[in-house]
């Protein structure tokens, strides 16, 4: 239910300042959220009706007015996470007030508490089981999305949810990243990439990336690769302090070859929670959002946060470029690994 609920509006609840909250749930599962919700009720649906849309969606605004006044909150604004247009139209035909909740949800989720932390260990120990089962699957013949498939049993032989991209590359698919798996099939000398981008146990992300080697000899070029994104991520990992701001943070860690950079990934580092989580910490450097690449100087890296330190390094017009990602929890001493999954030995050679 919670990937079709992600886009289907069949599940969400009103959540007070003070008190407990309501919530409202697809009518044939409400048996399961009454485990672990005291008030629940049947959700209304407006979607997928067309032009009577907005009419239904009204009477949901009317509901959820209601909802508001029932937990002492009348003629108070209302932040909303995700809804579609007739729902928004139809809060504001109610008189509500919307706002955005990120001001608080962001900074709520940034710090986890003592039982997410024994979760991401948990889920890390998963995604451990997730990447030796796929490296152990790489062979000639192979194709991407069978690994895909090897990847997906992983996950739910550990009690994992889903995962929310196909990040399986091998190749010449692996420059530029980002490739997601078809029906290539994997070749003796290939480097075989992938970004585990799942949701494991009770919801919590494993975000790791490896590049492997299919067989025993890696040309010079490849081992470069390797190398420099292995070096960029373990020397994020060993920098990473509580009391860094993200800014000090972006311009102490390791620099990337001109001839790598055009690649690069996207940020050197995000957070991570029930999903990739921000703000992230972009390379500061970085011409290539037209300026939306915000370096954050006032916010700090803090004790149990979770961050996903990443690397992407492929020279422009090469056969191949390496990805490597490492889940970390900020501890009093530094970063430390939530996954132990091995590095390439045969790429570090």
């Amino acid at each position: 239910m919670g990937v079709w609920t992600a886009t289907t509006l069949a599940r969400y609840a009103v959540v007070p300042a003070d008190g407990s909250p309501v919530m409202f749930e697809y009518m044939n599962s409400m048996h399961v959220s009454e485990k672990f919700v005291d008030d629940v009720r049947p959700a209304a649906n407006w979607q997928y009706k067309a032009t009577a849309g907005l009419a239904a969606a009204n009477k949901w605004a009317d509901e959820i007015k209601s909802v508001m006044a029932e937990l002492g909150y009348a003629g108070e604004p209302l932040a909303v996470d995700k809804l579609d247009g007739f729902g928004f139209i139809a809060l504001q035909n109610a008189g509500i007030t919307v706002t955005d909740p990120s001001p608080a949800t962001v900074d709520a989720r940034e710090v986890k508490t003592p039982e997410e932390i024994q979760l991401m260990i948990l889920n890390g120990g998963a995604g451990d089981a997730m990447l030796a089962e796929f490296e152990a699957a790489i062979r000639p013949g192979i194709r991407e999305y069978e690994l895909l498939g090897v990847l997906n049993k992983a996950l739910f032989d550990h009690h994992g949810e889903f995962m929310f991209t196909r990040l399986v590359a091998s190749g010449t698919n692996t420059n530029p990243w980002m490739s997601e798996a078809h029906d290539k099939v994997i070749q003796p000398g290939d480097l075989v990439g992938i970004d585990t981008d799942a949701n494991v146990y009770e919801g919590y992300v494993v975000d790791i990336s490896r590049t492997f080697l299919c067989g025993d000899i890696a040309s010079e070029g490849q081992k470069e690769a390797y190398r420099i994104a292995y070096d960029c991520v373990n020397g994020m990992r060993e920098l990473m302090k509580p009391g860094m701001t993200f800014e000090e943070f972006g311009h102490a860690a390791p620099k990337l070859p001109s001839e790598y950079r055009n690649g690069r990934y996207g940020a050197m580092a995000h957070q991570a929670g029930l999903e990739d989580e921000g703000p992230g910490i972009p390379y500061p450097d970085d011409d290539r959002r037209g300026g939306w690449g915000v370096s954050f100087p006032d916010r700090t890296i803090q004790e149990n946060m979770v961050f996903c330190l990443e690397c992407y390094a492929g020279k422009d017009g090469a056969p191949y470029g390496v990805k490597l990602e490492d889940e970390v929890l900020v501890t009093k001493e530094g970063a430390v690994a939530l996954s132990t999954y091995p590095f390439e030995a045969k790429l570090l050679a």
